[in-house]
């Protein structure tokens, strides 16, 4: 795993391995990976129960809103991943390979707290939540288009495919539902 745009690589592993521990039915998150491991335990395990407040208590202890936002990051992706393939069957697949690079540092420089808990590039969107960290938000879009949508067809209300629009909403909010997504 390559590092990110806060975190070197042994510390995404960690929010790896703690993310995977939360769905694996742990209850609290683990002490040995500090604050980075705490808030992905909580995205992992309670994403409907992070507040604003929360977010305010990670940064006052000392993790920034983009190193929070980084988690938020791999989680979502990690969880794409993960249980995908557990639906089709397939093996999780381990993530083992480490770099011991520092952090990229690839942090948009226009990103501000507007109307959102984190840093963003104008108003809340859930297309550019990661967007303040940019090779987040492309990894996002890797996962997110060939599994759902084009971010450039969001607004096609004529789309089809081998399914129509419609039943294409009707299972991302059926999903979205399951997985407690805020969006």
């Amino acid at each position: 795993m390559a590092p990110g745009p806060t975190q070197r690589s042994p510390e995404r592993q960690a929010i790896v391995a703690t993310a995977r521990r939360a769905w694996a039915g742990a209850t609290k998150p683990p002490t040995e990976f500090g604050l980075i491991g705490e808030a992905a335990h909580w995205v992992a395990a309670d994403a409907e129960g992070i507040t604003a407040n929360l977010v305010a208590d990670f940064e006052s202890r000392g993790l920034s809103r983009l190193a929070y936002l980084e988690v938020v990051g791999v989680v979502a992706r990690l969880s794409n991943i993960d249980w995908y393939c557990r639906a089709i069957g397939a093996a999780i697949p381990q993530i083992t390979s480490t770099n011991a690079a520092e952090a990229t540092g690839n942090i948009h420089s226009d990103a501000t707290i507007t109307d959102s808990w984190v840093p963003m590039l104008g108003l809340a969107s859930a297309p550019l939540t990661l967007d303040a960290l940019p090779d987040e938000g492309d990894a996002l879009r890797d996962l997110h288009e060939p599994m759902y949508l084009d971010m450039a067809d969001i607004l096609n209300w004529e789309l089809a495919d081998d399914l129509n629009r419609m039943q294409i909403e009707v299972l991302a909010a059926r999903a979205s539902y399951l997985n407690e997504c805020f969006y």
